[in-house]
């Protein structure tokens, strides 16, 4: 009996980012962006705040063979009798200094709000935020260490660690239990700014080998058609308000992106920032003149 099998398709890498493909900001879109610019005009709205906007940069990766990989190794050494046998692990890190990443991220606040003023809409500003009271109660913190781990089998095991660094002023909302109180209080806090609704926006930045830039993912989330309801009992009576649009993807990042433009000073260094710095701003900035050219058709 012959048995086929199937293999599992291999996952796609990053699409190479091309200058002349972004110069057609329309061309940009249909390839790389998945955009819902109808959701803001069909629920009309003309007033935003953006109450949050981080970027997440990887700082280093753990790889270490896959599970079958390190059976194989034994199973090898067994055979020729010996009793140790190796497993690979390589660690890559590229981690730049925290104010670049906060130079980033606000790069990414001022462009989306630009991109937002262009197409009639008013954005709040971030003292406004600051200075709200229930926004200050939460205390958030503007940058937050992260780590995550993927394996498989067939797959090596990646430890990867990242900074999520927020634009100046503005805090990141915090995991699920915290985040309970926060969201109670997101409609309020919209409403007391004067907002129709808000956003959040984040963006994830890796490298290759060779440190140029991946953008991973860009995203933009809307949360508006903001009501309000009377509640509480007789003699004690308050309004609440509450987005019933909650957290709609009106930008996604359809795949991957890595720059093409070489950002080592020859073919094995030293590093250059500023050629780093080039290739992963001109990546945000076709995203961001994509969003542009779509949301004022």
């Amino acid at each position: 009996m012959v048995l086929l099998l199937a293999a599992a398709p291999l996952a796609a890498g990053p699409a190479k980012f091309s200058a002349e493909q972004a110069a057609d900001p329309a061309l940009f879109v249909k390839k790389n962006l998945s955009i819902d610019a109808k959701k803001m005009k069909k629920l009309g709205v003309k007033k935003l705040v953006i109450l949050e906007c981080y970027g997440e940069y990887v700082t280093s990766k753990e790889v270490t063979d896959s599970v079958a990989s390190q059976r194989s190794a034994m199973h090898t050494a067994a055979s020729q009798g010996r009793m140790f046998y190796n497993v690979k692990t390589q660690v890559d890190t590229l981690e730049l200094d925290k104010d670049y990443y906060t130079n980033t991220s606000n790069r990414v606040y001022q462009a989306i709000k630009e991109v937002l003023e262009a197409n009639g809409i008013e954005v709040i500003s971030k003292e406004a935020v600051q200075q709200n009271e229930a926004y200050k109660a939460f205390n958030l913190e503007e940058e937050k260490a992260g780590r995550g781990v993927s394996s498989g089998v067939y797959k090596p095991t990646v430890v990867e660690k990242s900074q999520k660094i927020s634009t100046t002023g503005l805090g990141l909302f915090p995991g699920p239990v915290q985040m309970i109180k926060v969201v109670m209080n997101l409609g309020e806090i919209t409403h007391s700014l004067g907002a129709d609704g808000f956003l959040q926006v984040n963006f994830k930045v890796d490298k290759d080998k060779t440190s140029k830039p991946v953008l991973e993912a860009f995203n933009v989330l809307l949360s508006a058609d903001l009501r309000a309801q009377e509640v509480g009992f007789k003699g004690n009576k308050s309004m609440r308000y509450d987005c019933y649009t909650q957290w709609h993807p009106v930008v996604k990042l359809k795949n991957p992106l890595i720059a093409t433009d070489e950002v080592l000073d020859g073919k094995k260094g030293p590093f250059n920032i500023e050629k780093y710095d080039a290739a992963l701003m001109e990546m945000l900035y076709a995203v961001t003149d994509g969003i542009k050219a779509e949301i004022l058709k």
